[in-house]
């Protein structure tokens, strides 16, 4: 996977983003807010695995497939919402590439299920 023609990019993260309900420490002391250190070492380990794509200041598609367990060991479903994971994502692969997140005007997430592994699958395409 990598960069292909017409402004497309495929790759693939063998690993999946923080929920963007745990992304946040606040520090009451110093009156601020940063992300937590497990955020920031996701955000570092994942931009390994995103080639450089430039948009160019046109709009940005962004399609994901997660992978990952649905079901504990019991069989029953995990409550584990998908949807949460994009904001991280999609801010690691902006950064990678130089451009501002809220070019990513599109996409869509799909989640598929796994035994026996976790990743993320990432289409990024400009936008005409």
């Amino acid at each position: 996977m990598g960069v292909e023609e017409g402004g497309v990019v495929k790759f693939c993260i063998p690993f999946l983003p923080p929920s963007v309900n745990t992304i946040y420490q606040i520090i009451f002391s110093q009156r601020r807010v940063e992300l937590k250190p497990d955020v920031r070492t996701f955000k570092t380990r994942a931009k390994e695995y995103v080639p450089r794509f430039n948009p160019e200041g046109k709009l940005v598609t962004a399609d994901f497939i997660f992978t990952y367990n649905f079901y504990y060991k019991n069989g029953k479903l995990k409550k584990f919402d998908t949807q949460n994971l994009l904001k991280v994502l999609c801010d690691a692969i902006a950064e990678k590439c130089g451009f501002d997140d809220s070019l990513i005007k599109a996409g869509s997430w799909e989640s598929v299920h796994s035994d026996v592994k976790e990743q993320v699958e990432v289409k990024c395409e400009t936008l005409s």
